[in-house]
């Protein structure tokens, strides 16, 4: 096989990842060169601006997927939880790697108590309508860009704190030089669809890559990440629409579902918590409990 040319975004988080699935690629196969092809999305490129007004949850995938298809780069690594719940025709999730953790974490400037007055930086409606649910007196103030970025703005713009996925912090180190956080349990923030998944993307017709790329794929990764992506698209979820879903699997081996939506950005939304043997099927049942 020729040398694969792997797109991404230029962010470092975004390029510790996709060394990950590299690394993860060696692994199986070991006589494989890969080039890493740094791409500017337009979510990248316009941090200031409310997702919802410049094309919702697309804006950090779209441009990586057109040199996708236009063969510029063999295959994408996104954070799964950029992706919409509908792919483009010709192009394929074709694998999942191990999830790392998937929950939020509320990052703070310093020890301070939750249920008093705090101003936390977050453009997620899902973060902020979950934490005004457990904490009535925070308020929320919108900030986005990359893990350095939010946290930097933490100090300059006088904020109490930040919420972040955990799975980035994990992956860059972050949690060996915080000093004040608090990880959140799905039952208190039901996390995004697809939160510490990897989503590694090719094109539908490169059967040779598909089958190398199937090497990496973790089976119960892949199965949550099916069965949240299926809630969010029956859903009609998007940025304007508050909606988290997280499947896990027990140690006994059944699984969990945790369910969040709001009808809109004013209503407080409701959780749904569910245990069976199949998460599509929960996945369904939460959509049917859930739906407006």
């Amino acid at each position: 096989m020729k040398k694969l040319r792997v797109g991404t975004r230029k962010s470092p988080l975004a390029m510790r990842q996709t060394q990950i699935v590299i690394d993860l690629l060696k692994a199986v196969a070991p006589e494989i060169e890969c080039e890493v092809v740094g791409l500017s999305t337009k979510g990248d490129r316009l941090q200031k601006a409310d997702l919802t007004k410049i094309g919702g949850k697309g804006v950090f995938v779209k441009e990586v997927e057109y040199q996708l298809q236009q063969g510029l780069i063999d295959f994408a690594v996104h954070s799964l939880k950029d992706m919409p719940a509908k792919l483009p025709s010709d192009l394929l999730l074709a694998a999942t790697p191990q999830r790392a953790l998937a929950l939020d974490c509320l990052i703070l400037k310093e020890k301070v108590d939750l249920n008093r007055p705090l101003t936390i930086g977050t453009s997620s409606i899902r973060r902020a309508k979950q934490l005004a649910n457990q904490f009535p007196q925070m308020r929320f103030v919108p900030i986005r860009g990359k893990i350095e970025t939010r946290l930097k703005k933490m100090v300059t713009e006088n904020l109490d704190g930040t919420v972040l996925a955990c799975a980035g912090l994990e992956r860059m180190n972050y949690f060996d030089i915080l000093d004040e956080y608090q990880i959140l349990a799905p039952e208190i923030c039901v996390p995004a669809v697809g939160q510490g998944i990897l989503g590694i993307e090719c094109c539908k017709n490169d059967s040779e890559l598909c089958q190398l790329l199937s090497k990496i794929n973790h089976l119960e990764t892949y199965q949550a990440a099916l069965a949240e992506r299926y809630f969010l698209e029956q859903m009609d979820g998007n940025c304007d629409v508050p909606i988290g879903a997280y499947a896990k699997k027990l140690a006994d081996g059944e699984w969990c579902f945790y369910g969040f939506l709001a009808e809109n950005r004013e209503s407080d939304g409701e959780k749904v918590v569910l245990t069976g043997s199949d998460p599509l099927s929960l996945a369904k049942k939460a959509m049917k409990k859930l739906s407006y």
